[in-house]
């Protein structure tokens, strides 16, 4: 059996357990696990500074992993991962490659590549699901159409048959011998001497790895998803799951978390425990979301860069690059979505609730290209995730048929009121509002001039007044659907081909402004796409120098909550270090895309037609998941 050498891929599925490809090469002989970084085809899509710091730790923590049972993980730097996987296979002389299966849209093509020109050479390849309850090509409609809506996606999924999770064999793994020439985890260049300060803080609330990932698990699923759903909604609560990142790259397997979720809430029903039930329908379907993103990503490939509703490619984007500066900053002067903004710089988190008020303020009241938002967030978020960010840019910017309705506008004062009753994450996180009276908290323009006074508050000064008056917004916004329509009633006038289709792009004249690229104003712009995103501000307060250890493996209490995405690690002040310049290097898509059109990834004839994506105009629920960023589960 020694005879058959296997190459084992890793990628997004950095574990030891219920690991297919892993598990599949194991049976057959030896083993030489790689694991191949290739900025160069990362693109557009190079992963942000606490996303890389994630992958440094856990590649680390694999590697131990793999050693303990008699393998070791190779790490190669490339500028080509097919070069570096032919390496491997003539210093091994391996038959086989063997990988979990990917569904975004950059790795739907290096994978399809990857696999035919392998198969050209007579190298066996052969792929797995490692990352999904189910692959994306095995749900359609009664007509074998790919659904469009999320709700007929889960009800599908939910009464499939789910194959049982395989946990870690009791085996030794037989290393094949080969010399290549690889790297430490160091020399991988994931984490640069400025950003280690950074990173450092990182350290304190998080744990990566595969084995911390179980750690977490059953630390959610013992003490905190009875009362997920009671908790979920208010931002600084304590009932979320702290699994996204986890998820995303693949130290979790999604099949283990739903199978004891099932066990507990088949428990809970036996004792009739309503609360129980309720909570657990709620995390499933989170984990339902994401495999929804997968799903959508897989069947059509183009909704990185293009809307799936073929209106809004007539909507008239305001491409406005102070609005987007004032927007990433939380300079915009409503202070929940300020709040939520700067925890997102300072610590690559925030609360799913959070990502969907802010969101949804970009598109709606500044009317910013939802692609800008979307690239931000996976420039930023620790738990950045392409499938997941596409799905919840898509939904909140009404890009989808059962999204958000375009025209539904939220006004932050009264989500702050509802979302942050006390004010506690806005004091948090703006500490020029740190004295505000809850009453004016989230409308301090409103406050009476001796109440402002009191509170040390000048508006526009240490805080800005309000960028835009909600009222005038909500004008500017109905404004820009009626010219949609007319724009697309115009086309349809002239007969214009695109408008039968579902496949255009929806940003119109916005497509053509590149998303603004900032660095830090001390630094020199990096030539490698979002090398050089967001740094932790120093803060003005020392005694705030550490952020509130919030990973419950480490007793911490949790900042956030909701399914989608799911841990707040925070820190104290923040506010009134964040100068003007600061930003994440967030690149144009425009500029470095590759259309998925140029590839053999096509979309479903079937689902070509708009006349199939009908938008519902009743209320919709909200869709709690990330951005990506996975950062559509969680809880």
């Amino acid at each position: 059996m020694d005879s058959n050498r296997t190459i084992v891929w890793f990628r997004r599925d950095l574990r030891i357990e219920d690991n297919p490809a892993l598990a599949a090469a194991a049976r057959d002989g030896s083993v030489f696990p790689v694991y191949i970084w290739c900025p160069k085809e990362e693109g557009q899509f190079y992963p942000g500074r606490v996303s890389r710091w994630w992958l440094k730790q856990s590649l680390a923590h694999l590697d131990q992993s793999l050693k303990s049972l008699g393998a070791e993980l190779v790490l190669i730097k490339t500028h080509s991962t097919l070069a570096a996987l032919l390496e491997c296979i003539n210093a091994t002389r391996a038959t086989k490659v063997v990988f979990n299966h990917l569904y975004d849209p950059v790795s739907l093509v290096r994978d399809h590549n990857i696999k035919e020109k392998l198969n050209k050479l007579g190298i066996s390849v052969k792929s797995f699901n490692g990352d999904l309850l189910y692959e994306p090509w095995e749900i359609y409609d009664e007509k074998g159409h790919a659904f469009t809506t999320f709700d007929a996606f889960w009800n599908r999924c939910l009464n499939m048959q789910m194959k049982a999770v395989s946990l870690i064999p009791h085996w030794q793994l037989s290393q094949a011998e080969g010399t290549v020439q690889k790297c430490s985890v160091e020399d991988l260049g994931l984490e640069d001497e400025s950003e280690k300060s950074s990173n450092a803080l990182l350290g304190r609330a998080w744990s990566p790895g595969w084995s911390n990932a179980d750690k977490a698990l059953t630390d959610f699923i013992e003490k905190h998803l009875l009362h997920y759903s009671k908790n979920r909604q208010t931002v600084g609560g304590d009932s979320t799951s702290l699994l996204s990142p986890y998820f995303h790259f693949g130290e979790l397997s999604v099949r283990k978390v739903f199978q004891l979720a099932r066990v507990k809430q088949i428990l809970w029903a036996n004792e009739g425990n309503s609360v129980g039930e309720e909570s657990v329908t709620l995390f499933l379907r989170a984990i339902g979301l994401r495999e929804y993103s997968r799903y959508l990503c897989f069947n059509f490939p183009f909704t990185h860069e293009r809307s799936l509703l073929g209106n809004l490619k007539f909507f008239p984007w305001n491409a406005d690059v102070t609005n987007f500066k004032a927007w990433r900053q939380g300079r915009t002067g409503y202070p929940l979505v300020d709040a939520g903004m700067r925890e997102l710089w300072a610590t690559g988190w925030v609360h799913n609730r959070i990502r969907v008020i802010v969101s949804s303020f970009a598109v709606k009241v500044l009317l910013l290209p939802w692609k800008w938002g979307m690239k931000y967030f996976w420039d930023t978020l620790l738990d950045a995730d392409l499938e997941s960010d596409i799905l919840g840019w898509q939904y909140i910017s009404g890009s989808l048929p059962d999204g958000h309705e375009l025209e539904r506008l939220e006004n932050p004062e009264i989500q702050g009121a509802k979302f942050d009753p006390e004010g506690e994450y806005v004091r948090q996180w703006l500490p020029e509002l740190a004295r505000m009276p809850t009453e004016w908290i989230h409308h301090p323009w409103d406050a009476p001039l001796t109440v402002l006074r009191a509170s040390g508050v000048e508006l526009g000064i240490n805080y800005p007044k309000p960028i835009i008056d909600i009222d005038l917004a909500r004008e500017r916004l109905t404004e820009a659907i009626f010219k949609m329509w007319e724009a697309e009633a115009a086309a349809r006038a002239a007969n214009s081909e695109e408008t039968d289709e579902v496949v255009i792009d929806n940003s119109g004249n916005a497509e053509r402004v590149a998303i603004p690229e900032v660095v830090l104003r001390e630094r020199t712009p990096c030539a490698t796409v979002s090398s050089n995103d967001q740094k932790v501000p120093t803060l003005p307060n020392p005694k705030n120098d550490s952020p509130n250890n919030r990973k419950r493996p480490k007793c911490m209490e949790e900042e956030g909550q909701n399914h989608g995405n799911v841990q707040n690690h925070n820190r104290e002040g923040g506010a009134t270090s964040i100068d003007e310049d600061m930003c994440s290097t967030a690149e144009s898509s425009s500029c470095k895309r590759q259309s998925t059109s140029t590839y053999t990834f096509s979309v479903p004839q079937q689902c070509s037609s708009s006349s199939d994506l009908k938008k519902p105009w009743q209320e919709q629920i909200d869709m709690e998941q990330s951005s990506t960023k996975d950062g559509a589960i969680g809880g």
